[in-house]
């Protein structure tokens, strides 16, 4: 991947305006979370994101469900939990989530409720064996599997149990013990019927230990992580695995994001979140993943939702844009220019000019942007509102998954 001012330096001199570009993925804000929270729990249904419960700033556990539609950019209230409670887990099981453990605000809990989108509501159902917090739940093979977690004595398991429908119980699962007993970690199905373990802490700190199970079978040892850490967001987009921010072995919250290709069993560095957080979500819908919530190290919450498109390939005349770049004011210009966007969807764009050197400028446009043509007006000034000097710019459009350029030339 490019830097931007590497991008901008081969757009220059190729000088051909219209020639396909790389660009680097920006993390780039959507409407924010309506009920900031840290250490909600998070499942995909029908394309849209369920945030459920997690902690206020007081630290009280919350019976707040909010719903994100990627494709409108808005969120719509949810029935709220019938238990309040944060640091659960859920999970997609039968067309319905499942919200598995958690902890109430003063101790562990075993309850599971499953919410059904026909109903629009959550109901109760069998609880699990053990009391956890900090565990995964995921449905593999098309059975549910809990791993992992605090128990009420705050100790870190490396147990299992299942779901059986036939029964209605959870069992425990023999097949899988952890590596090392963690909590607070990612748990992503990958594969036709594994699921890959990764971060967390344990009883030494945060761990960067990656394990491997599929059902039946004992865990295996993948590639560890770059950074140990816990209290991350964990995705899925694709083939690839993100592991997203969290708290370091230094007790350092980051703001760092690596994601795993479990073909290659590598590791690769991914764009830094604008911001540390620990305690948030992630969700991949499509080819982008989403961050929802989360905490800064000052304990505040963060009320921000990022996205961040996988999509690099970008070519300014394929017929699959979803938005176009134009200049309509005079090129060159002595007072003012004008650029226009048309975009086919509704979607979050960023809109900014460069100078020759890959340095940002002027940010034109930074967030969500109605479908249709819209016009920016600039004058030639910064950020700042202080003129810049003759010369030749460009103006980049991105979207995170397709960039457009424009040169402009400012005369004295």
């Amino acid at each position: 991947m490019y830097s931007v001012r590497k991008t901008i330096a081969l757009f220059v001199s190729a000088l051909i305006l219209s020639a396909p570009l790389v660009a680097q993925p920006t993390w780039v804000e959507v409407v924010p979370l309506p009920t900031p929270r840290a250490f909600p729990s998070v499942a995909v249904l029908g394309g849209e994101v369920y945030v459920m419960g997690g902690r206020s700033a007081a630290g009280v556990a919350l019976d707040v469900v909010e719903r994100y539609d990627p494709l409108s950019n808005s969120w719509s209230d949810v029935d709220p939990l019938r238990d309040a409670r944060f640091n659960a887990s859920a999970t997609v099981f039968n067309g319905q989530i499942l919200l598995t453990g958690g902890r109430d605000g003063s101790e562990q809990i075993d309850d599971v409720e499953v919410y059904d989108p026909i109903e629009q509501r959550w109901e109760s159902f069998d609880h699990l064996q053990d009391e956890r917090e900090g565990h995964g739940v995921f449905t593999v093979g098309g059975d549910v599997y809990v791993f992992g977690g605090l128990d009420e004595a705050l100790q870190y398991r490396d147990d299992a149990e299942v779901y059986n429908e036939g029964t209605s119980n959870w069992d425990d699962y023999g097949f899988w013990v952890l590596d090392q007993p963690r909590a607070a970690f990612g748990a992503i199905p990958v594969g036709a019927d594994g699921v890959l373990i990764f971060g967390g802490f344990g009883p030494l700190g945060p761990v960067a230990e990656v394990e491997h199970y599929v059902p039946n079978q004992a865990g295996t040892l993948r590639a560890s992580m770059p950074t140990p850490r816990g209290s991350l967001a964990a995705a899925r987009v694709g083939e690839l695995v993100f592991a997203i921010g969290g708290r370091d072995a230094e007790g350092d919250i980051i703001a760092r994001v690596d994601a795993y290709n479990p073909n290659l069993n590598e590791w690769d560095m991914w764009p830094d979140l604008p911001d540390p957080r620990e305690g948030s979500v992630a969700a991949g819908v499509g080819d982008a993943v989403y961050v929802f919530g989360g905490q800064m190290d000052t304990g505040a919450l963060i009320s921000s939702s990022l996205m961040l498109s996988t999509s690099t390939a970008i070519d300014p005349t394929s017929p699959e844009r979803t938005f176009a770049l134009a200049q309509t004011g005079p090129n060159p210009f002595v007072v003012a220019t004008t650029i226009s966007v048309t975009t086919e969807i509704p979607g979050v764009l960023v809109i900014a000019v460069y100078d020759m050197l890959g340095r940002r400028v002027a940010t034109l446009h930074d967030g969500q942007l109605a479908a249709g043509r819209t016009e920016f007006v600039w004058s030639g000034t910064d950020d700042g509102g202080r003129t810049l000097p003759a010369g030749v710019y460009v103006v980049f459009a991105t979207d995170g998954r397709q960039t457009a350029a424009r040169e402009i030339t400012r005369l004295r």
